[in-house]
């Protein structure tokens, strides 16, 4: 739909100027990059984005819209999704979700096998180091591991 196809020519152009954004094909699609990573795809009815967290659920609670897989196997991504052109005034915001997450990077979680981020050196004068450095990295899953199983034969 020509309507679907200049919101995003639109919403591109913004990125284009203002978020460092590139423009390429994804797979034979339309989409918008940073640094190489694809965040924002143009399908004939829909767009699909690259989100986390609240802004994911939120798009994905929208009526068709869907996981979407990049190379277009059976199985869904869940870092993607698409929203059909039915939601394409929310595109905008969407789009810049999208670009804030991507410029944000990824973790480590996102990264390949094998491809662990690599530290710079830490200064010797104790009071140039980072206190973030210092503190061992929070996760949900070992966390998880702290509670007690409830209902494994402790009747």
């Amino acid at each position: 739909m020509a309507n679907a196809r200049t919101r995003y020519d639109t919403i591109c152009e913004y990125l284009v100027r203002t978020h460092e954004t590139t423009l390429g094909q994804l797979f034979g699609k339309p989409c918008a990059m940073i640094k190489g990573h694809a965040f924002m795809v143009f399908c004939f009815d829909g767009m699909a984005f690259r989100l986390k967290g609240r802004v994911r659920l939120q798009a994905s609670a929208l009526q068709g819209a869907r996981y979407w897989d990049p190379l277009g196997r059976d199985v869904p991504s869940m870092d993607w999704i698409y929203v059909p052109e039915a939601h394409f005034l929310r595109w905008d915001r969407f789009g810049l979700d999208a670009a804030r997450f991507c410029k944000e990077g990824f973790s480590v979680r996102d990264l390949p096998k094998g491809s662990l981020p690599t530290a710079p050196p830490a200064a010797d004068d104790p009071s140039q180091r980072s206190v973030r450095r210092l503190v061992p990295s929070f996760s949900l899953s070992k966390l998880w591991s702290l509670v007690p199983m409830l209902g494994r034969g402790d009747r």
